[in-house]
């Protein structure tokens, strides 16, 4: 699609580049206008008036016919205080009408490629359990986001780090053995900090039933090495399950205990002596994390030789980076925001570029039922699981209210509303709003309304009520808005933009006659109905949500 808001900028540029300094000229720039108004306005005469010492309309007045001259202007309007008001053309917008018709909805909004590769990891939760509801909502977040990442031209890898190395393995482990070992009339004891929920003692049932029979023959060392390696496999299995069922997928599962054993923890330490960035101190070796903005200096591998996470974490990130990445985006919960600046020193330390690791945090969800939080905890029998989210509300569902606003700020999750076939849920209204439209376009198809459909073939300019041109404004915007969400790193505005779409298109359906004798009139809205319809279908896309013909 058109970039409309670059390309008039472009154009205002060009048709006032004699009537403005070198240093007015940049503030030489268009916004979409506000309902009621002509399609773009611009602010420049009221930034100008200051250092002109002139009334901004009569400023406006004065640039009128040059901005009135430019190739996809139709009609211009200076307006108080100091607003140029722009009204798009027909040709330009029967061109954005046609390009939206000749594209299908999954590479509408979709640039070339760019030659980059991003990776976004995202949940990495611990193969020690099942997926809590709280990791619903990175999720959601890192799904989106990969998917609107993909618009702007990168090669996207989705990746989970599954941390499967290290004392949280063991204790998972040893768990698991001390439920599973009297069936073999042993003894196993539970460690002090060993996991209890209801899930240890079926996983314990389950991988006996596996590799029991193998017990027999085989040292304590290696039982429990099989116990950890099946208990692992069955939560990751349960883990992708989750994830599948809530329309989330991954190219890439990359194991923390394959990083330690290829050697990368050892390449890194030599990279970091190498750069002369580590230290020894009371038998442990230490990172001057502190001379690259952390608040203290931090161990890399323990007195008992033992690594640390930060190691690791160093490691993983040094091979995202030999792996051909251009940058790394980490999307972690809030209980990690103290690892943002101690990340930030890592990379710096390691010699990467500054732009290299993005850190993204989301907040923590609320969830709602019949107006009350709910506690989310064993004792209270409330659903506590992913997998029962998704079961419960579906997962188009889950996503859009995953997203129903920005990642920064904590969320409130009605299970109820969810769950609803009413216009108060956002997932419902999107899923109507189409099924509208594909109603709209049978009908049409049975008048002859639908043949031809191509833009050039209808008289845009019949397209004249508020109704129709609050319409035509989200299909000017569409391509701009996707930009911006991209770079701002905002997958829920997506969902803000196809809400918006939604609400515009069902006032126009309300308002005005597509199906109607007067057939130019009916035919310029068909072709609007249609470029909506194709427009819906690409957010969808991007929201990984499914949009139904018929409801």
């Amino acid at each position: 699609m058109l970039n409309t808001r670059k390309t008039l900028d472009a154009q205002i540029g060009l048709a006032l580049r004699d009537l403005l300094t070198a240093e007015e000229a940049p503030l030489a720039q268009c916004a979409l206008s506000k309902p009621g108004f002509l399609d773009y306005s611009l602010a420049l005469p009221m930034k100008l008036a200051r250092n002109r010492h002139m009334a901004p309309l009569a400023i406006a007045e004065r640039l009128r016919p040059a901005v009135a001259g430019m190739i996809s202007a139709g009609r211009v309007e200076s307006a108080a205080p100091g607003y140029l008001n722009i009204q798009l053309s027909e040709a330009f917008m029967a061109e954005v009408l046609t390009n939206i018709l000749r594209t299908p909805s999954t590479s509408l909004l979709r640039k070339n490629d760019n030659g980059y590769k991003i990776q976004v990891e995202f949940v990495s939760a611990n193969p020690t359990g099942p997926l809590h509801v709280g990791n619903g909502r990175g999720a959601a977040v890192g799904s989106v986001l990969a998917n609107l990442l993909e618009t702007q031209g990168y090669a996207v890898d989705r990746e989970y780090y599954v941390n499967d190395y290290g004392s949280k393995m063991r204790l998972f482990t040893q768990s698991i053995a001390h439920y599973l070992y009297p069936k073999i009339d042993l003894e196993f004891p539970m460690p002090e900090d060993g996991y209890r929920g209801s899930y240890i003692p079926q996983l314990a049932q389950s991988v006996y039933e596996r590799v029991g029979s193998q017990f027999a023959s085989v040292q304590d060392q290696q039982r429990l090495g099989l116990i950890e390696e099946e208990g692992k496999k069955l939560v990751l299995e349960s883990i992708r399950s989750a994830l599948e069922d809530m329309g989330v997928s991954y190219d890439t599962w990359f194991s923390e205990r394959s990083l330690v054993e290829q050697g990368w923890n050892s390449k890194v330490l030599q990279e970091f002596r190498a750069r002369g960035v580590i230290y020894d101190s009371e038998g442990a070796v230490w990172l001057r994390s502190t001379e690259f903005g952390d608040d203290k200096d931090r161990v890399l591998v323990r007195r008992d030789g033992e690594p640390t996470y930060t190691l690791t974490d160093a490691a993983y990130h040094y091979n995202k980076y030999q792996r051909g990445y251009t940058k790394s985006i980490d999307i972690f919960g809030a209980d990690h925001i103290g690892h943002i600046v101690p990340m930030q020193a890592l990379m710096k330390s390691l010699g990467l570029p500054d732009d290299f690791l993005e850190i993204i945090i989301y907040q923590i969800v609320h969830f709602l039922r019949n107006g009350q939080r709910v506690v989310l905890s064993k004792q209270t029998g409330e659903m506590i699981e992913l997998a029962d989210l998704v079961r419960e509300v579906g997962a188009d569902q889950a996503r859009v209210f995953f997203l129903l606003s920005s990642a920064d700020s904590e969320l409130e999750f009605d299970l109820e509303v969810a769950k609803t076939n009413s216009l108060d849920n956002p997932a419902y209204y999107l899923k109507y709003t189409h099924a509208r439209l594909c109603s709209v376009e049978r009908q049409a198809e049975t008048v002859g309304l639908l043949l031809p459909v191509h833009a050039e073939s209808a008289d845009v300019e019949l397209l004249s009520t508020s109704e129709d041109r609050e319409l035509l404004k989200c299909l000017l915007k569409a391509q701009d808005e996707v930009d911006d969400a991209a770079c701002a790193r905002q997958p829920h505005r997506v969902l803000y933009l196809a809400s918006e779409l939604a609400k515009s298109i069902n006032a126009f359906y309300q308002k005005e006659k597509v199906i109607q004798d007067n057939m130019s009139l009916g035919r310029a809205r068909m072709v609007l109905a249609l470029a909506s319809r194709r427009l819906l279908g690409a957010y969808a896309h991007i929201l990984g949500i499914t949009l139904p013909e018929s409801m």
